[in-house]
């Protein structure tokens, strides 16, 4: 399988570099690096030799590089409109990052119910007669350290799936979708909501889980302290996403010592994935899944075995993006709200 170089853009200018060329009687060689370029153009890497599955036979139609030409404009087209298309206009009005009273309810809502799996935890412990067992208890606690180093790589997972594949135009998720491309825009806007208007959008989602597991029988002590930790780590993950893009000024003291220290992720930890492509370091809980991840290309191996099996490119095979980025917030914005 070869790498192939895609170019986002309009007509090409030039073509072919350190190719095999087909030649009479001799067939292209199938370990080729086919690049494609056009002026003022977002490069887009295509993980697959376009031609291994082609069969021309003895079709006087042999020109298997236009062929695969042909392919990689398609698909460097279909990336250009997505990107292009996604982000939308950053929302201007200040009153829309302050907190609601719903919103409140909602994220209260969220962490009773993730703590009443962690209560369900202990006070089974105790009826089963194992209160005074210190082993059933570290098996708690171990659960919910546990939970807590599993969220991380929930949360990459997820963040890599939405920042890769979908439009605001996929059922359910279009919104979500939508706004992390948004994000890379605007990175700033997050720094800027208030606490449960920044979390509570995953909330109900989320009690679609911890609810039905409170009112589930015989559930293990040990599986309920696992989901309440889980839950409200993946719902956090997104304050300890947003406090990631603030300086250390802006952070309470105990905030920072946690970020130093490498149990929440870091603004350098972070900082990386806010590079187009944008590829890579997609956890952002602890942060302590990304070099795991992005060290064995995991996320690549995936990205592979889906463009090869659906055609679809992730968007981080765009190697550049074409809008600009706005780091920090008008001078004086949210100030009524102090935000």
């Amino acid at each position: 399988m070869s790498a192939i170089t895609i170019v986002l853009g309009g007509t090409v200018a030039a073509s072919t570099a350190g190719a095999a060329r087909s030649t009479s009687g001799r067939s292209v060689a199938k370990k080729s690096a086919v690049q494609v370029s056009t002026r003022n153009a977002t490069v887009c890497r295509v993980i697959q030799d376009v031609t291994s599955s082609m069969d021309v036979g003895s079709s006087i139609d042999t020109d298997v590089e236009m062929r695969r030409r042909m392919v990689q404009i398609d698909t460097a087209k279909t990336l250009r409109k997505t990107i292009d298309a996604m982000g939308g206009t950053m929302i201007q009005d200040p009153a829309a990052f302050v907190s609601t009273d719903f919103q409140r309810a909602v994220t209260t809502g969220l962490f009773a119910s993730c703590a009443a799996l962690v209560a369900r935890g202990g006070v089974g412990i105790e009826m089963a007669g194992d209160g005074g067992d210190p082993a059933a208890w570290a098996s708690l606690v171990g659960s919910g350290l546990l939970a807590y180093w599993i969220s991380d790589l929930g949360t990459g997972v997820f963040h890599w799936s939405v920042d890769n594949y979908g439009s605001k135009a996929t059922p359910v998720m279009g919104g979500i979708i939508d706004a992390f491309q948004g994000h890379h825009k605007y990175p700033w806007t997050i720094t800027k909501r208030q606490f449960a208007n920044n979390i509570h959008t995953t909330c109900p989602a989320t009690m679609c889980v911890t609810v039905p597991l409170l009112l589930t029988p015989g559930l293990a002590p040990d599986t309920c302290a696992f989901m309440g930790v889980f839950c409200s780590m993946i719902v956090l993950s997104q304050q300890f996403h947003a406090w990631s893009h603030m300086k250390k000024s802006q952070l309470p003291e105990i905030v920072v010592k946690l970020q130093d220290l490498g149990v929440l992720i870091s603004r350098k930890g972070h900082g990386a994935h806010h590079r187009p492509p944008f590829e890579g370091n997609y956890c952002i809980v602890s942060g302590w899944w990304n070099p795991i991840l992005d060290d064995n290309k995991l996320f690549n191996k995936m990205e592979k075995v889906i463009f090869e099996a659906t055609g679809v490119a992730p968007r981080c095979w765009s190697e550049t993006h074409d809008f600009d980025v706005e780091e920090e917030a008008p001078e004086g914005w949210g100030k009524e709200y102090n935000l």
